[in-house]
């Protein structure tokens, strides 16, 4: 990976919402640092319809992580917002320990 080169996760995701349903689908997750907010951030989208504005679980063969949902495109993709560590390595997070 280059410097400037978001990390990720493109596959499989298992999404867990708040009722306890679990979903399996596809989804592009990308990591980044972002200088203004001072730490490493992510985001990406889950091909699947998902409720907005709502708290889910992110799974991919890696770990899992908690994320926003905060829109729907008109593919039927809901984009999520990271709230916690990535649900998948990123150099920066795992050479620091964070």
């Amino acid at each position: 990976m280059s410097e400037h080169e978001p990390e990720g996760h493109a596959g499989p995701v298992t999404v867990l919402l708040a009722d306890g349903t679990s979903l399996d689908a596809d989804a592009h997750l990308v990591a980044r640092f972002d200088p203004l907010a001072g730490r490493t951030v992510w985001s990406g989208r889950v091909a699947t319809v998902l409720p907005l504005r709502a708290e889910v679980v992110l799974a991919t063969p890696h770990g899992e992580s908690r994320a926003e949902t905060t829109e729907h495109d008109v593919w039927g993709n809901t984009r999520v917002r990271g709230l916690d560590r990535p649900p998948f390595p990123v150099e920066l997070l795992d050479q620091t320990g964070r």
